[in-house]
């Protein structure tokens, strides 16, 4: 069997979907430096690339050239993409397990549907920068277009809030100091969602 990581979705996936499928090599591949401990491009050129592009894809009131910008550093982010992804097939040694902690998926032999999302690890609750906010961030997750957030208060009768973000990181304000809050999340995509993650609670300040 030929191992190699798929790169297809580099031209398939919409801006914001390109921002969370690169997020989640770049994790994978810092967090598996005993496998993949000299990569080619370095991953802080790859990470400033993926900066560049996210700002341009989260531009307000954009116009032609900003079009043309944001098509341009998407250009630089996939040109460099590939030349990853064929250091990962020389690095993962043949060993499938290898490639998928690279966080590439692997190349299909045939066409097969794509999977739903796996469901998000790594769930983490912090403080805001101001009172009353709790930040939940956790891993990103291959192929999921956007996130669904679940807040439950720790108080009698509370009904959970949900709310949505395209990033792997949420912002919750106006928190009531003094009460405990619960989030999880699912990751949604082409197709279906996945299971919500498991659950971390924080109290407010």
């Amino acid at each position: 069997m030929n191992i190699k990581p798929a790169i297809g979705w580099l031209n398939s996936d919409s801006n914001g979907l390109l921002v969370n499928d690169v997020s989640v090599v770049l994790n994978a591949m810092t967090d598996n430096v005993a496998i993949y401990d000299k990569p080619v491009p370095a991953l802080p050129d790859i990470q400033l690339a993926l900066d560049n592009y996210s700002a341009a894809v989260n531009l307000v009131n954009s116009g032609m050239a900003d079009t043309v910008n944001r098509n341009n550093l998407r250009l630089v982010l996939t040109n460099l993409m590939r030349q990853l992804a064929c250091y990962v097939t020389v690095a993962c040694k043949g060993s499938l397990a290898n490639l998928i902690l690279s966080g590439f998926p692997p190349q299909k032999t045939t066409r097969t549907p794509v999977g739903i999302p796996a469901q998000p690890r790594g769930l983490k609750l912090a403080h805001g920068e101001q009172l009353g906010q709790l930040v939940a961030k956790f891993n990103p997750v291959f192929g999921a277009a956007i996130y669904t957030y679940r807040l439950t208060p720790n108080t009698p009768g509370a009904v959970p809030v949900m709310e949505q973000d395209t990033a792997a990181n949420h912002t919750f304000s106006n928190m009531i100091a003094g009460v405990k809050y619960t989030v999880d999340v699912s990751a949604s995509g082409a197709a279906g969602t996945s299971d919500w993650s498991n659950p971390a609670s924080l109290t407010a300040d």
